[in-house]
């Protein structure tokens, strides 16, 4: 009989990023060595959380919570409490609410694994024979789990994050052990390549000029800002396009402005990304911290040249020069000078997406990631 994993991740069924793709794409690739459980915030199901549930064998629970992107959190961010509590702390917060549900429904599990440090709230509740695993998708836990973690660690039996960059500054500033680093990691055959994957995009844009991309929480942490001021000055020689969820301070400077050639296109499902990543010429990730950036491997997956900071995680994804180019976070110039290069150097261009690509087919391959999870699932129940 396979052995039951519960994924337990309030966002996954209703919003959009690296951490809900991660998650829907294990749960999808799992099913042959375990049997599946989701617990999820209960919602408008995003398109991708669908096809999971109607096409594999998943069983999900969904429950009442209050999303980080909704109006209360938009008010929470702008209160004290907000260094004590944050939108991400009270999200997880409505979901462990459902603990009666929650715990009927994880019963018959081997395994709970949270996606959110303060999720792990919950684990002094849940049986003791249920193995509890902690997965670490950056290494900044929200402030109530720092506040608790010497009571949650006692009930954890194994944690896992997605860079080496993410365990050493978690065993620095946090004192954990026994962490595990398992890369995020893409499917070639999805993410690759093709010409012939249109995008239909209903935006004015001058199809002659270089096209650079961005996709993800469209806010200042990811520098998006900066790529929005790039734009303003490059106006006659390129073209922006941004995917994903956009916040509305942001929202509403790009609104306000006359700038022609920065386009947001809204939140794509990921059956869609590859069509996006094949229509630009360079993708773009100027954060200004990165636990690792699922979304750098699928554009080079694709064949396209990066641009990235060179913070957290994502040096280990890019070796300047010869698969990207490292940018210094939060460095406007930086940007534009790398920006310019791209738009100037096609051989360039043409070169790291090419180098990029065999990165990723070597380093961070779906089947990759699967094999080092399967196995340390396995080892866990041991």
């Amino acid at each position: 009989m396979k052995p039951i994993i519960t994924f337990l991740m309030s966002s996954a069924a209703t919003a959009y990023g690296g951490s809900e793709t991660y998650i829907l794409n294990v749960a999808k690739n799992l099913v042959d060595n375990f049997n599946i459980k989701l617990i999820v915030g209960r919602g408008n199901f995003n398109e991708d959380f669908i096809r999971l549930v109607n096409n594999f064998p998943v069983n999900f629970l969904s429950v009442p919570f209050v999303s980080r992107d909704s109006k209360f959190s938009g008010f929470l961010r702008k209160t004290r409490l907000y260094k004590k509590i944050n939108d991400f702390d009270f999200e997880a917060l409505t979901v462990i609410a459902s603990i009666n549900k929650i715990r009927r429904f994880i019963s018959d599990s081997n395994i709970l694994e949270v996606q959110y440090p303060t999720e792990s709230l919950i684990f002094p509740f849940i049986k003791n024979n249920i193995k509890k695993i902690i997965h670490f998708h950056g290494a900044w836990p929200p402030p109530l789990y720092t506040h608790t973690r010497g009571i949650i660690n006692r009930y954890t039996h194994a944690i896992i994050t997605c860079s080496k960059w993410s365990k050493k500054t978690l065993e620095q500033r946090f004192n954990l052990k026994n962490i595990k680093v398992i890369y995020n990691g893409v499917d070639a055959e999805f993410f690759k390549p093709d010409i012939s994957n249109k995008l239909n995009i209903q935006h004015n844009y001058n199809n002659k000029l270089t096209r650079f991309g961005t996709v993800g929480r469209l806010s200042k942490a990811k520098g998006t800002d900066l790529l929005f001021r790039v734009a303003s000055e490059l106006e006659g020689m390129a073209e922006f396009f941004a995917v994903g969820p956009c916040e509305e301070d942001f929202f509403q400077e790009i609104k306000k402005s006359k700038i022609r050639n920065f386009h947001l296109l809204g939140t794509l499902p990921n059956n869609e990304l590859p069509a996006f990543y094949n229509f630009i010429d360079c993708f773009v990730l100027p954060s200004l911290f990165e636990a690792f950036g699922i979304t750098l491997i699928e554009a080079m997956s694709c064949g396209k040249p990066v641009i990235a900071s060179d913070t957290g995680g994502i040096p280990e994804i890019i070796d300047h020069e010869n698969n990207g180019l490292l940018i210094k976070a939060g460095d406007f110039n930086s940007l534009k000078e790398a920006v310019i290069r791209i738009i100037n150097d096609i051989d360039l261009r043409t070169y790291l997406g090419k180098s990029g690509r065999q990165k990723v087919i070597e380093n961070f391959t779906i089947e990759k990631t699967y094999k080092e999870l399967k196995d340390f699932y396995f080892n866990v129940l041991k």
